[in-house]
């Protein structure tokens, strides 16, 4: 969440508090008290102490339907805690501020989500629409943005995730991390700052200080509902468009999906999970595996996309299921090692046909090179390999034109082909493979980039070249 600035006493307040907080969490985690049965675990003690900090917090800004729902999830969590009995008369003093509060907020109820239109004398409303006019400011109004907040009504569920409609045309992106994305990930009860760039849009209207777009923002969610919503930004404005208050889906409205991994052959699954994504969608819920697989119970029917969970030693490709209400959909996911490939690369600019530079470089499956030592003033990705698959893997041009060279011509001697496609191709590879990649300078007078990549050897991860004898 955004922080909001305090008067200096509140400031007092929080560190004093803080600091009893963390006295009390000491005694509690490094000399607990024995835990009779039906006693509180000194993690559910802390866990209290963080949840009644969460629910302080969104008093203190003004957030009176965050805090509704981190006041539920608290009285259903660790209303059994002595945490929560030790300060339970503060607690019913916020209770009461925060129900006296809440019913002054004109709520739209709907079956996905409560709609809760923008609050802008809040604290939190005030900080969000001071960032949004930065980011116009910033881009000297050539750019809109649009503020819309999105609370998960069960934050301990999943991550919240939303993603632009591009089956609608639309026009818009979502403003995170400094740029714009088609996808943005956030904390349940943060602003998504929703923006259309206006540098060259309607030139015949360019001067027209109410040119706008209107676009579907799509929220994704495995335990809540999916939920679309229609914004509009303005050229030049930032708008305020309001909260969504996402809800979770209820068990009986919900299905099941089992997923099995099979491993490629000598390949052990430790410390393995799967991961589940809403199809259109970046982040998603990982579980571990037990025995090759696990159970992603009580989520929403539709599309999904699921997979093993990536790390150093082995991933796996995506595999779609659709999940149906009161059913356990089953679905088997592959695991391949990673791999570890070995190549040549000769790179040029070509209005010095002749000095070419080369050298070799080592990559994993699944990750990009970005040569910024080894090729001057190249400061980008520009090739990347994706999962192994099967026998396989797929070479793929990140910033510029990648094309497939089949010749018997030693690589040392190649020069570049006059036949060069462009084209955003991506390919197998196999040991022996050679690849040409282009793009354009930065001043067209200046030419191209090119290079030469022959694929080396492929190496699977954990699994050495055979020493070689005296004889070899």
């Amino acid at each position: 969440m955004i922080s909001c600035n305090h008067d200096k006493s509140n400031n007092l307040f929080k560190v004093i508090r803080n600091f009893l907080f963390a006295a009390l969490f000491i005694a509690g985690v490094f000399f607990p008290k024995p835990c009779l049965a039906g006693q509180s675990t000194p993690e559910e003690e802390y866990k209290a102490q963080k949840k009644f900090l969460q629910l302080q917090s969104s008093v203190d800004d003004e957030d009176y339907m965050k805090a509704q729902l981190v006041l539920s999830s608290f009285k259903r969590d660790f209303s059994d805690t002595n945490f929560y009995k030790m300060y339970s008369k503060r607690i019913n003093e916020l209770a009461k501020k925060i129900e006296k509060n809440a019913k002054k907020i004109k709520v739209e109820d709907k079956i996905e989500y409560l709609f809760v239109p923008p609050r802008l004398k809040t604290k939190l409303w005030k900080e969000y629409m001071s960032r949004a006019e930065r980011i116009v400011s910033e881009r000297q109004g050539k750019i809109g943005v649009t503020v819309l907040r999105v609370i998960f009504e069960d934050e301990s569920l999943e991550l919240p995730s939303a993603r632009v409609d591009r089956n609608s045309n639309n026009e818009l992106n979502i403003y995170s991390g400094g740029g714009y994305s088609s996808v943005g990930t956030f904390q349940s009860g943060e602003a998504v700052f929703v923006g259309s760039e206006f540098w060259n849009y309607r030139v015949s209207d360019s001067n027209d200080k109410d040119v706008s777009v209107i676009g579907d923002i799509i929220i994704g969610g495995i335990c809540h509902y999916p939920t679309k919503l229609k914004i509009e930004v303005q050229k030049g404005k930032a708008i305020a468009f309001g909260e969504v208050i996402v809800r979770s889906i209820p068990k009986e409205y919900c299905g099941n999906l089992m997923v099995k991994v099979e491993a490629e052959e000598g390949l052990k699954l430790m410390n393995a999970g799967a991961t589940l994504k809403v199809s259109g969608f970046y982040s998603g819920k990982t579980i571990p595996l037990k025995d090759n697989s696990c159970l992603f119970s009580s989520i929403g029917p539709g599309s999904y996309s699921v997979e093993i969970a990536s790390n150093d030693a082995f991933g796996g490709p995506g595999q779609s299921a659709v999940v149906v209400l009161g059913q356990t959909t089953e679905v088997t996911v592959k695991a391949y090692r990673h791999r570890m490939i070995e190549f040549d690369w000769r790179f040029r600019r070509s209005k010095e046909p002749d000095k070419w530079l080369s050298g070799r470089k080592i990559m994993k499956t699944k990750e990009y090179w970005q040569p910024d030592e080894e090729w001057p003033d190249v400061h980008y990705p520009v090739v990347a390999f994706g999962d192994w698959i099967g026998d396989t893997c797929r070479i793929r041009s990140s910033n510029g034109y990648l094309m497939y060279v089949g010749t018997d011509e030693p690589f040392e001697e190649m020069d570049f082909p006059l036949s060069f496609s462009r084209s955003f191709c991506d390919y197998p590879i196999k040991e022996g493979d050679v690849f040409a990649w282009r793009r354009d300078e930065r001043e067209p007078k200046e030419g191209f980039l090119e290079a030469l990549i022959r694929i080396g050897k492929i190496t699977p991860v954990g699994i050495p070249d055979a020493p070689k004898s005296p004889a070899q």
